[in-house]
């Protein structure tokens, strides 16, 4: 008596549904990796606006303005991306119709939602503070 486990017998269409729904999944956090870059520019373009406006002193003040609405367009529109994405998986899972139950990305979208509101918080917090 061996103590081998046999892997269980798939047909090839449960197998095509797995390569699907890990494609989908791929692309889901490709769009995640791009809402994150999104967020990060945004970021980096509002702490670059409050430089400009605070320790640069003959620099053009419509700059720094138009660095903050920038900088609020990239974030908004990382979020856009972010919820965008996640309507799209579970559109797709839905239209598979699988009964998995593996293929969740709460765990990614928590990550991205906290890492978005906390980008958000500190510009809007930098505007507070500096204006």
């Amino acid at each position: 008596m061996t103590d081998e486990k046999k892997p269980l017998p798939l047909d090839t269409n449960s197998l095509a549904v797995m390569r699907t729904l890990l494609a989908n999944e791929r692309t889901f956090l490709a769009w995640c990796r791009t809402a994150l870059g999104l967020l990060g520019f945004g970021f980096v373009l509002e702490k670059a606006g409050l430089y400009l406006k605070h320790f640069v002193p003959d620099a053009n003040p419509l700059m720094s303005k138009d660095l903050g609405m920038l900088s609020l367009f990239a974030l908004f529109s990382g979020m856009l991306v972010l919820v965008g994405a996640a309507v799209r998986f579970f559109s797709i899972e839905k239209q598979i119709g699988s009964k998995l139950g593996r293929m969740t990305p709460f765990p990614e979208v928590l990550v991205l939602f906290a890492v978005a509101l906390v980008l958000i918080i500190s510009v809007l917090s930098g505007k507070m503070i500096f204006n």
